[in-house]
């Protein structure tokens, strides 16, 4: 696994190939400032206590299990799912292997019921989300699943996807990428480039400015503060 943190958007490649250093550790963290997290983390197999003290967007690349609510609410994950785990959710996981998910945990609020979104990588239909408006070359069209999102904006998730072209990209929130498919590069306006392939992991600051060139159509779950 390549991982580079001092990058303008750190990221790692195939991030499923993440193995803790030591036994007691448990993540890899991209990214952590106030009241933002982003990266990596296992949960071992058994049961164990889950709280979300903020909204928490989980990839799971590996492992089974259930989530259980204090609510009563029940919740099964396997690779492929997605689970955008509301501010204040409160439970247990109960795992029959490790579970490994990447995520990102924001600012955002409580929900009586957790958006969850299987089968990500085939997941249909996409919604029409319009074409990049800041194109150099070509004509990239968007289209997406909103998995979850508060009234303000806050807490956005869901699944992106991206047709090929040339883009001027300038990042207004900060935004956990989790690429399932297809291959693109960014170049930041420093000349630093980042090569996207299928299970790169990134995050990509409030403020980074650059280009992305898709070279084939990108699909991503995503989760914006």
């Amino acid at each position: 696994m390549k991982t580079n943190l001092e990058s303008s958007a750190p990221h790692v490649y195939p991030a499923v190939e993440w193995q803790p250093a030591a036994a007691h550790e448990h993540a890899l963290v991209l990214h952590k400032s106030d009241r933002l997290e982003v990266g990596i983390r296992r949960w071992p197999p058994g049961n164990s206590t889950f709280t979300s003290e903020l909204d928490t967007l989980c990839y799971f690349q590996r492992g089974r299990g259930w989530f259980r609510r204090d609510t009563g609410e029940s919740i099964e994950v396997a690779p492929g799912t997605a689970v955008h785990f509301k501010q204040g959710w409160r439970g247990t996981l109960e795992a029959s292997e490790a579970v490994d998910v990447s995520y990102m945990g924001c600012a955002g609020g409580p929900a009586t019921a957790t958006p969850v979104l299987r089968d990500v990588l085939s997941a249909a239909p996409l919604k029409d989300w319009g074409a990049i408006a800041t194109m150099i070359e070509g004509t990239s069209r968007t289209a997406g699943i909103l998995l979850s999102r508060e009234a303000d904006g806050r807490a956005e998730s869901g699944i992106w996807t991206c047709t090929p072209g040339l883009w001027r990209c300038e990042v207004t929130s900060d935004e956990f990428c989790h690429f399932l498919d297809g291959s693109c590069v960014y170049t930041h306006d420093s000349g630093e480039t980042i090569e996207i392939k299928p299970d790169t992991l990134a995050y990509f600051p409030m403020g980074w400015k650059g280009t992305c060139h898709v070279q084939r159509t990108m699909r991503k779950v995503y989760m914006i503060r």
